[in-house]
């Protein structure tokens, strides 16, 4: 019955967010899936998969990769099949936005600007801030027509998921099973072998090190790095603004001061469009005398929603609607919405004395900013006669800083821009830019020396070799010594005798079944896990004692939340398997150029 729980419980809604921290960084802006690239990798359903896609996502995810785990070796890459795990993720890709046309599922303008309206990360003093989403944008190198091109993917997903699985439901029965398996009291012995005693037993010589070393060459690599000399001039100093220049702004900018009609919300989302969800829309509502009463269903604060940002099914409504008002049931998108009108402000322009300090702060960046371009302006002239950075610091006597030589990545993260450091390795020796703008000030740069990529010979790596010599053949022994383990002791007497012998030690746990690693979570009786599981630096092996039945029945504070969890285990199991089945019977190619690059 549940086969499903190993999956885990999470929000779509939770997901949804996350997916959005993460995908703003891929490369969809810089190409796209309409591609008329010749060169073709893959084909779904006669929709084609150029190299260009893959190449840019396959990139994407290795920078993803290396941000998490450090440098990789090609040898390491093949081994985690990374190369096919990016096709699959774009097929993945490709089938969904089949699906949606399947399903006659489309993304209008007014969702995708509501779903942007709603990312926390782009509001402040709650309300969407449009300086704050158009800096990122920069900031990550993506128009605002990318960026919502792949929001337009994941609200696909959302909303294939929401129609897919709306008639999913579980019963009271189901939940109190739920519960009593989730609080299963489970006693295991954990038998485990460190990382480090393992590779303690290795005994190595510099001749096998060398012979490591010369069979996983390319994991010994040194990047391409610069050397840089710099003269920095932060965007800092004294502008006197008069109160004339205040006003001035002011009515040059009186469109700007202007703040849409906003609206305090609390919401409660009733998932699915049929005739249950309407039904215990209304009766939800039935049950909301005031705005108190949305605290019951988990709906305690109210959110500020600017006109722009509401659904066309909803603006009439809340821009009619008055404080204390309980609107509803609406049919949206994602179900039925309940609403309470929290608060109500309508459309007006901000007088001069409310921004006045507010245009003071942004005319003094301005000028100061512009002072500052202008002095910079003037030294790269100065710069330029005297043919470099250098020789121009020595004549006027500026100070320079010189930076440690520095990979791409650490060049980046000086400049806080990609873009400018791969601008900066595409110059030689001695070359020196024009003024370079970031976030706090103005950089002139000269390149002092520049190398490039190499292999390490065995002397300079023979560190790193022996750490990976140890960490690969440690693994492999505690793997080795545990699956021997495993495969001649299948009781605790056996496995107590045998774990002495081979170095393991013991410990006895006690958890409920909900805490148990997620290998273990689905094992319905006591006994031997066959698998060992490593984790922590440990290799370990599980037994599993005894299960005690929970016997006590749901408390009722706890009964929506384990609700909750099954429902989703459910729909998002159902969702594996229709995703599963559809891409079965999608025809799928791969060309032979996937398996040449």
């Amino acid at each position: 019955m549940f086969d499903f729980l190993r999956k885990g419980a999470t929000s779509i809604f939770a997901k949804f967010f996350l997916a959005v921290i993460v995908i703003v960084f891929i490369f969809w802006g810089i190409g796209t899936f309409t591609t008329s690239d010749s060169e073709t990798i893959a084909e779904v359903n006669g929709e084609k998969i150029s190299l260009r896609d893959f190449q840019e996502f396959y990139n994407f995810k290795h920078l993803q990769l290396r941000q998490t785990l450090g440098d990789i070796s090609e040898e390491d890459l093949k081994k985690m099949k990374f190369k096919e795990s990016v096709l699959d993720e774009l097929i993945q890709m490709k089938i969904y936005h089949q699906l949606s046309k399947d399903l006659k599922i489309k993304i209008t303008p007014e969702e995708l600007q509501f779903a942007i309206s709603q990312i926390p990360f782009f509001r402040e003093g709650g309300a969407f801030d449009q300086r704050r989403y158009h800096t990122f944008l920069r900031e990550v190198g993506l128009t605002s027509k990318a960026f919502e091109k792949l929001l337009e993917t994941d609200l696909i997903k959302q909303k294939i998921y929401g129609l897919l699985t709306a008639p999913i439901i579980v019963s009271k029965g189901e939940v109190e099973d739920f519960y009593r398996f989730q609080n299963q009291r489970v006693t295991l012995m954990e038998f485990y072998l460190t990382k480090e005693a393992c590779e303690g037993l290795i005994q190595y010589t510099d001749k096998d090190l060398e012979n490591y070393f010369l069979a996983h060459r390319d994991r010994y690599v040194e990047e391409e790095k610069l050397k840089l000399t710099y003269h920095f001039l932060p965007f800092k100093g004294e502008i006197d603004i008069s109160e004339e220049d205040l006003k001035r702004y002011y009515q040059q900018n009186f469109a700007r001061f202007r703040e849409p009609f906003k609206v305090k919300l609390r919401r409660i989302l009733i998932p699915g469009r049929d005739e249950n969800s309407l039904k215990k829309a209304q009766e939800i509502k039935g049950q909301l005398r005031d705005l108190r009463d949305f605290s019951k269903f988990k709906a305690e604060k109210g959110e500020w929603f600017e006109e722009q940002a509401l659904p066309e099914e909803v603006k009439s409504l809340v821009k009619m609607a008055k404080k204390g008002d309980i609107l509803g049931p609406i049919l949206s998108s994602h179900g039925y919405l309940v609403l309470g009108i929290e608060e109500v402000q309508q459309e007006r322009f901000q007088r001069f004395e409310e921004v006045k300090d507010k245009i003071g702060k942004e005319l003094k960046e301005t000028k100061i900013k512009e002072k500052i371009r202008g002095v910079a302006n003037e030294y790269y002239t100065q710069i330029v006669k005297e043919n470099g950075l250098v020789n121009w610091a020595k004549k006027s006597a500026q100070k320079l800083e010189v930076t440690p030589y520095l990979a791409k990545d650490d060049v980046a993260k000086l400049f806080q821009s990609r873009e400018i450091a791969q601008k900066l390795f595409k110059q030689n020796k001695g070359d020196y830019l024009s003024p370079i703008e970031t976030e706090k000030g103005m950089y002139l740069v000269e390149i002092v020396e520049k190398t490039t990529k190499r292999n390490l010979t065995f002397a300079e790596a023979k560190n790193f070799v022996k750490a990976d010599y140890l960490s690969d053949r440690g693994k492999a022994l505690c793997e080795e010594r545990a699956q021997d383990l495993i495969k001649k002791g299948r009781t605790i007497e056996e496995l107590r005798i045998l774990a002495k012998g081979s170095g393991f030690s013991v410990r006895e746990k006690t958890l409920l079944r909900k805490d148990l690693p997620e290998e273990l979570i689905n094992k319905g009786a006591p006994g031997i896990y066959d698998q060992p599981i490593i984790k922590d630096g440990e290799t370990k092996i599980y037994f599993l004692v005894n299960i005690e039945q929970d016997s006590k029945p749901i408390p009722e504070n706890e009964f929506q939340l384990h609700r909750d969890m099954l429902l989703e285990l459910k729909r998002q199991d159902f969702m594996d398997r229709f995703l599963n089945s559809y891409r079965k019977k999608a025809k799928i190619k791969v060309y032979p150029l996937f398996q040449q690059i």
